[in-house]
């Protein structure tokens, strides 16, 4: 809202502008309005400074890129003690996927020790899905004790590093404390990943492994610091889509979707010209998944698949038209 002209007592100059409501209240010369100006000015300024410092916090800490995954945790001091260990490593990002327990409870605040990690009580990102909690990363470890099946690690905890991109998220995911993470869940990482200990000695706290894990990245990102070899690509260049890794989860879901539905198209073209179908889709496409996941494929090495799966589709369709077209129609009729 703006008020009138006004006129200053002390210098009769009378000022030739609109001025804000606010700056007018109290101001009873040009002199004191110029003042408040200035003032609401530098606090408008400071604010602004303060809103950016806040937003690129993560991204200026060492574990700025890290994301820490909760799985369905069942325990709310654990998660309390999950924040302090955040925050002694400047990992910032914290999810929970589905949570059994009050994680803003009393329990969760004692845990947390310092009010800097029941701050984060208060920030800690909450999905009902674990793909909804890995959106935005490139890189995803899942932990798990057990061994066997899809379970065998592929990835050594000393060779755990960020993703050199500095627009690259890495995501850790833990299990719950009683069972750890399900097959399933492990598929949807991009990389399965166990922490040494004794032999006969059980899993792991959950606390405890994310401080292993934030540990182990805290170390190798001072080490990188050091180097300071990072160098900055747009994300829209052609040598960006180029560089391995840069291809999100998201992006290589999609891809797996589509080859599952050129299996689909395959398998319904068999029957049209007799020949047996692949009776393996299931496994292949877990293991295909699991390949792409470790990988680490680039943007344009995923078009590149896309552009090959839409040829196939397209061939597919073809011949599935034309042999229907050849296939000779039911003419025959009943006596009468």
């Amino acid at each position: 809202m703006l008020q009138r002209p006004v006129g200053c007592w002390r210098c009769g100059w009378r000022l030739g502008r609109r001025v804000p409501a606010w700056a007018r209240d109290g101001a009873r010369s040009c002199h004191e309005l110029q003042a408040q100006i200035g003032a609401r000015k530098e606090e408008i300024e400071k604010k602004e400074e303060m809103e950016e410092n806040q937003e690129m916090g993560c991204k200026r800490s060492l574990l700025g890129r890290v994301r820490v995954v909760l799985v369905s945790p069942q325990q709310a001091g654990n998660i309390g003690s999950v924040c302090r260990v955040t925050t002694n490593f400047e990992c910032n990002d914290l999810w929970l996927v589905n949570p059994q327990c009050n994680y803003k409870g009393e329990e969760a605040q004692v845990m947390a020790a310092n009010a800097a990690s029941r701050s984060k009580l208060e920030q800690v990102h909450v999905s009902e899905s674990l793909s909804a909690a890995l959106k935005g990363c490139s890189m995803a470890v899942g932990f798990t004790r057990r061994s066997g099946g899809l379970r065998l690690p592929d990835i050594h905890l000393s060779n755990l590093n960020i993703p050199s991109l500095g627009d690259l998220n890495l995501a850790l995911i833990f299990g719950r404390e009683d069972r750890g993470l399900t097959n399933m869940e492990l598929l949807q990482c991009t990389h399965v990943c166990s922490i040494p200990s004794g032999k006969g000695t059980g899993s792991l706290n959950l606390s405890h492994a994310v401080a292993v894990a934030l540990s182990r990245l805290y170390e190798a990102a001072h080490q990188e610091k050091a180097e300071d070899c990072e160098v900055y690509l747009p994300q829209t260049s052609t040598a960006y889509k180029n560089l391995p890794g840069t291809a999100s989860i998201e992006e290589v879901d999609n891809l797996i979707r589509r080859w599952e539905q050129m299996l689909l198209a395959c398998n319904k073209l068999t029957v049209l010209v007799d020949e047996p179908n692949y009776r393996m889709q299931e496994r292949m496409l877990i293991h295909m998944r699991r390949m792409m996941m470790r990988a680490g494929p680039s943007l344009r090495e995923v078009g590149f698949l896309h552009g090959f799966l839409t040829t196939v589709n397209t061939i597919t369709s073809s011949i599935a038209s034309s042999q229907l077209k050849r296939r000779p129609r039911n003419t025959s009729q009943s006596n009468p």
